[in-house]
């Protein structure tokens, strides 16, 4: 690949909002997990919220590579190792990106 970003499709608007949804979830859940770094350990394992936090968190990222998982079967995306895939959520167009170069709203695979 000799670009550091390169096309390699697009999706419909529906699927573009759906990624959008996960994504968006994702990075608040990452949000509050950052935000009880402070709490002590103990507190942490006896609360209710945490272990919502975690299930929640595992659900959302398994949805969420499903997501690229399912895409990337049905229209052939390219696929090369060491490389991830990322969205332009204004067009829906799909992007292989090399992992040195930051590619702007990141989606899929790490």
């Amino acid at each position: 690949m000799t670009d550091a970003r390169r096309k390699i499709g697009a999706v419909t608007p529906d699927e573009r909002d759906e990624i959008k949804v996960l994504f968006e979830r994702k990075n608040a859940l990452g949000e509050l997990f950052r935000s009880l770094a402070g709490m002590p350990d103990e507190e942490l394992a006896q609360s209710a919220i945490y272990e919502r936090l975690v299930r929640d968190m595992g659900e959302t990222a398994t949805r969420f590579q499903a997501w690229w998982d399912e895409k990337s079967a049905r229209y052939g995306w390219e696929n090369i190792c060491g490389c991830s895939w990322e969205i332009d959520f204004a067009s829906g167009d799909i992007y292989i990106c090399r992992p040195a170069a930051p590619c702007g709203e990141k989606g899929g695979q790490p």
